[in-house]
Formats: C-alpha cells, sequence, structure tokens
C-alpha cells in the first residue's frame, strides 16, 4: 500500500511506506527578512516520486535570482522516525557550493546556509560566509 503526503501546493504525491511524513516541510516559504543579502529570499519545497525537492531563490535584480532545484536529505527528530522534520540540499554555482539546512518548528522554517568558494576560485570577492534565516509560508498558497 502507498501512503500519501499532504502537500500545501496541490495534490498528494505518492510516497513509499517507509518514508517519513514529509508534510510539514513541504510548501511555499519566504523568508522574514526581504531586505537580506546572504541566503535565499523564497524557498518551493515539494515531493515527488524520486523524494524531496528544493528550489531556492536568493537575491539578484530585478528579480530574485532562482538557484534551480535540487534533491535533498529529509531528516527526522529523536524518537519520531515516521516523521520528517528538517532536510538539507546542495547547491554548486561555479566555484561557490552552498549548503542549505532547514528544520520546522512551531509553524516556521528555520535555515541556515554555508557558503563556501574553492580554494582554486579566481574570485576575489569569494568569501566564505554563513547565514540563518526565518521563513513563514507563503499567504495564498497554502
Amino acid at each position: 500500500m502507498t501512503t500519501r503526503s499532504a502537500s500545501p501546493t496541490g495534490p498528494a504525491a505518492p510516497r513509499p511506506p517507509d518514508t517519513p511524513d514529509v508534510s510539514a516541510l513541504l510548501g511555499d516559504w519566504v523568508n522574514t527578512d526581504q531586505g537580506s543579502s546572504k541566503g535565499p529570499l523564497r524557498l518551493t519545497v515539494r515531493w515527488h516520486e524520486k523524494g524531496l525537492f528544493v528550489r531556492a531563490f536568493g537575491t539578484g535584480g530585478p528579480q530574485p535570482r532562482d538557484w534551480g532545484e535540487v534533491s535533498a536529505v529529509v531528516y527526522t527528530a529523536p524518537g519520531t522516525p515516521s516523521v520528517a522534520w528538517s532536510f538539507s540540499a546542495i547547491y554548486t554555482f561555479g566555484p561557490l557550493r552552498t549548503v542549505l539546512c532547514a528544520y520546522h518548528k512551531a509553524g516556521i522554517l528555520v535555515a541556515t546556509t554555508s557558503s563556501i568558494f574553492s580554494d582554486d576560485s579566481d574570485d576575489s570577492e569569494g568569501v566564505d560566509h554563513w547565514a540563518r534565516s526565518f521563513f513563514h509560508r507563503a499567504e495564498g498558497r497554502a
């Protein structure tokens, strides 16, 4: 029997029986600090038959820069192996590698990004950085 996870962004997608419930993570998420210059401004988290996927949008002009959609690793909280509460995803932009980690708590998504430039980067402005952001569900998309 295949179970289904509820999705606030559309019809539920099938999920294997041994996969944790990811429904709390799914949806469109908006950074509470839209003036942030570090980390994503918006996240879309979705499930399909190949697993959890995250699309991030960061700063850019005139529209937010689409980081693309990548697969994510799902984590469960200790003692609750049937419910996913966090994920991690890796984005690579040439010499820059950004690791996005996020967890769901009390209706918000708390995310951190660790951005690291490769040692062979010619980018003189390439400074490694870490940022934490708070996301709420996008209104009108639930």
